[in-house]
């Protein structure tokens, strides 16, 4: 073989591997979603606590009902406390069938009202059946205990929110009937109530005027670093700008907002999605947050958004929701598929009592009357109607204060009532 036949074969062999090379190089294709493998979860305490199911879903209102008399508590710590007692009470005799409806007026029970439409898989997490049972798949938002004063037995009706069917079961232990009954009649810890809006979903006001009070308190921060392990699958892949609070791997984003008060993350990756039903999304959620210690200070569920994938959980303190204009009192998720899509926090910690101010709010016979005669506000509109918190920081000081207020969810939104305004504001407009 001469020279220039050995020169041809090289340049044909180097051409060859180049063309391979080329191919290669183009038909390649990484794998983002292993690269960002969504399953791997860094072990992190932001420094809260982990809950359950049972923990995190309670009912916002728990209702008397005696000879057409309304009362609740007047603490509403004690109202949970009740729930929890309750919780732990055995239930038999499992029946689903069609409804009967509310429970009569002149009939004697308690109704929990739940702050949303909640599945009806969840109630072996709130209630405690003494057999296995087979739920059905229809959502519920009230639960009934009714008094059986003939055969001193209680009987526990949740209905679905079509009215269409309910769950029955009962106790007929006479310590758990004695104890419900010990609760009813217990005058120092409860207040007369009273209903507004449509008669088979009311709204329960307390009739006479709340007594409560204003408070200032220790408020801290989470640091940041510690969401960048929870909720990015490499943080050593995270790079920090600074100057706009905002963390990126290239693919996901974090953003700190209000002065270190506030976290949202986006993770853009997965935007179609399949709707999750509501209990696969509470326990996504509520496992997610887990992972992370999340629940810093008290929350509760209190919304679920099927559409989108959306559930949110509200801050309380003391017993009352709280407000504010900046979502800081709201844990938010939205999931795509099986990944978290949208997560938004506070991450201020609320810390010591520094001092208090009674406050005097007015009756819930004030706002059902002003209401039912103010033509601003349709009354179909109104979803609720709740006493709560209104959040201020103080900056300088460290701490934030928490004003008693009512507030009216008005078309899906939270707005905070002030009576004396909303007189003022008719007399300005001569409005009799």
């Amino acid at each position: 073989m001469n020279y220039e036949t050995i020169k041809s074969f090289v340049l044909v062999v180097l051409v060859g591997i180049s063309f391979l090379l080329s191919f290669i190089l183009w038909s390649y294709q990484p794998n983002y979603e292993s690269f960002y493998d969504t399953s791997y979860v860094n072990e992190v305490d932001v420094g809260g606590i982990e809950l359950a199911k049972n923990d995190l879903v309670a009912p916002k209102e728990v209702i008397f009902q005696e000879d057409q008399k309304v009362t609740s508590f007047v603490n509403p710590n004690d109202r949970l406390l009740f729930y929890k007692n309750l919780a732990s009470w055995v239930f038999y005799d499992f029946r689903v069938t069609n409804s009967n409806g509310r429970p009569d007026e002149k009939k004697k029970y308690v109704e929990l009202v739940f702050p949303s439409a909640l599945p009806a898989e969840l109630i072996t997490n709130l209630f405690t059946f003494h057999d296995e049972i087979d739920l059905p798949n229809w959502s519920f938002e009230r639960a009934f205990l009714i008094v059986n004063e003939e055969h001193h037995e209680l009987e526990l009706r949740i209905v679905s929110v079509d009215d269409r069917k309910e769950i029955t079961a009962k106790i007929e232990k006479a310590d758990t009937y004695d104890e419900l009954l010990s609760y009813m009649d217990d005058d120092e810890k409860l207040e007369e109530y009273i209903s507004f809006g449509a008669p088979n979903s009311p709204i329960y006001l307390p009739k006479e005027r709340v007594k409560t009070s204003s408070k200032t308190l220790v408020a801290s921060t989470i640091e940041p670093d510690y969401f960048i392990d929870a909720l990015f699958s490499n943080p050593s892949l995270v790079t920090p700008n600074i100057k706009e609070a905002y963390f990126t791997d290239g693919q996901r984003g974090m953003r700190i907002g209000q002065d270190g008060r506030k976290l949202e993350f986006i993770n853009p990756i997965q935007a179609t999605y399949n709707l999750l039903d509501s209990m696969e999304l509470l326990d996504k959620s509520i496992n997610n947050i887990n992972e992370h210690k999340g629940w810093t200070n008290e929350f509760f569920f209190e919304d679920i958004n099927k559409p989108t994938n959306n559930i949110r959980f509200r801050l309380y303190y003391d017993g009352y929701p709280v407000f504010d204009n900046y979502s800081l009192s709201i844990i938010e998720q939205e999931w795509r598929e099986q990944d978290l899509y949208l997560y938004s926090r506070p991450l201020m910690k609320i810390g010591n009592l520094l001092n208090s101010r009674e406050i005097e709010l007015p009756s819930g016979q004030e706002i059902s009357s002003f209401l039912l005669n103010d033509q601003r506000m349709k009354i179909e509109n109104i979803q609720d109607i709740q006493v709560g918190y209104s959040l201020s920081y103080l900056d300088e000081a460290h701490s934030l204060t928490l004003e008693p207020n009512w507030y009216i969810l008005y078309e899906g939104e939270w707005i905070k009532f002030n009576l004396f305004d909303y007189q003022q504001d008719l007399h300005v407009e001569g409005v009799d």
